[in-house]
């Protein structure tokens, strides 16, 4: 319950009103603590200022608080149009989590709630000679942070939305993910045996995406069972009420159907796929930003190239060694299904290749690219899967080039680079 909490809450969704929440809260504490100076210092102790001049401040800081507010939300609104119709809709929710964004949104709130709360409470000579100054002091500090955040906050708004900024954020949020299961393939299961027919059938309940997987608290769900566990499943698979989530080898059958149904709440299924531990779907968005630049309405082929040199990018990254060594540690009593490396590469490419068959600019690069592939990815998989993809590519090309030129300059170039 509690992972599926903090799955929930690290949603970009819900990250936009948790920040602005805090910053209210922290706000209002702020101002009621400038009250309190008094138990510190004597009463007069320190220099008295003047009521009309905080009242002057905190004036400024609401009014304009509220306008910057509306009028950075109307920005961020405009922003998640901009990614959705320039690359996918599916990267409308890494602008989303973008930190400056949320973190200067938050800061205007909660300094519009800050100057409204110290505005009412001077009115109600809730503070002292002590209390105004420490409330002064605070306002200053506050006024500071929101010069810093606005300055920032200009910067921010020259790239959000933009096109190269939201790739940027599909490739760091594919980064991630892959660099994990590069660092480990099964997610940290180092079970080694097998499962018999006896084993029991683990199934879900819901219908949607498997995002994530608690294989820690699977962990010690089979501890406590005393069983072992063969996970059929990774993050981003499609899950229906037959599909099996895991086989579980029991020593003991005694309240077997307990313990499954508490290792269901292990498999976080939801309605769309997520980025966290699933590079495959970072592929694919990925993809599809390279896809709706080569639709005829767009007809933008270098942003499909420079999607495909990202991928590449990606694809043949290497871990370094002493991080693989760092996440060597595991779980004794889980082992899940090997990763399908031609799925990573039919994602990333089958659409781009369908789409840009007919421009010989990018088969050519696609040639390149998967080429490189083939030659520098550390997984003998994807090198496998690429060779296998470039066939593909250029039979699809061959067949969508309509010039005999264009096909004998293809066909030259995949001869020379996968010689």
């Amino acid at each position: 319950m509690f992972y599926r909490l903090i799955v929930n809450l690290r949603k970009p969704g819900n990250q936009l009103w948790l920040m602005p929440t805090a910053g209210a809260l922290l706000a209002l504490l702020i101002a009621a603590a400038a009250a309190w100076v008094n138990v510190f210092v004597p009463p007069s102790f320190l220099p008295d200022i003047d009521l009309d001049t905080l009242q002057s401040l905190l004036d400024v800081i609401a009014s304009s608080m509220l306008a910057v507010s509306t009028f950075s939300l109307s920005i961020m609104v405009s922003a998640f149009s901009s990614a959705s119709n320039g690359a996918t809709p599916r990267a409308t929710e890494l602008v989303m989590s973008d930190d400056n964004t949320r973190m200067a949104i938050a800061s205007f709130i909660s300094a519009f709630i800050y100057a409204i709360i110290a505005r009412v409470a001077l009115g109600l000579g809730y503070y002292g000679q002590n209390g105004r100054f420490a409330l002064f002091i605070a306002t200053l500090f506050v006024l500071l942070y929101l010069i810093i955040t606005l300055i920032r906050w200009v910067h921010t708004l020259s790239l959000l939305g933009r096109l190269a900024n939201t790739l940027s954020k599909i490739k760091a949020a594919t980064q991630k993910p892959l660099r994990e299961v590069r660092l480990r393939p099964n997610l940290g299961a180092t079970w080694q045996g097998t499962v018999d027919d006896r084993a029991k059938a683990l199934r879900h309940n819901k219908s949607g995406f498997l995002t994530h997987i608690d294989l820690a608290g699977l962990q010690k769900k089979a501890e406590d069972s005393d069983c072992y566990l063969h996970i059929m499943v990774r993050p981003g698979e499609m899950i229906l009420p037959s599909t099996v989530l895991a086989l579980v080898q029991f020593r003991s059958n005694d309240d077997s159907e307990q313990a499954l149904a508490n290792m269901r709440s292990c498999f976080v299924v939801d309605v769309a796929r997520s980025f966290e531990q699933d590079p495959a779907w970072g592929f694919l968005v990925m993809s599809e930003a390279g896809q709706r630049a080569l639709s005829p309405a767009v007809n933008d082929p270098g942003t499909a190239i420079q999607v495909m040199y990202d991928l590449m990018s990606l694809l043949i990254e290497e871990v370094e060694t002493d991080e693989a060594q760092a996440s060597d540690s595991g779980f004794d009593r889980l082992s899940i299904v090997a990763i399908d490396y031609q799925e990573w590469l039919v994602d990333a490419f089958l659409p781009l290749m369908r789409d840009g068959g007919h421009m010989l600019e990018v088969n050519l690069v696609m040639q390149k690219v998967l080429a490189g592939i083939a030659q520098h990815a550390p997984e003998s998989g994807v090198r496998h899967a690429a060779k296998e993809v470039a066939e593909v590519a250029l039979e699809r090309a061959e067949k969508a080039l309509v010039f005999d030129a264009d096909r004998q300059r293809l066909r030259e170039k995949h001869e020379r680079l996968f010689a």
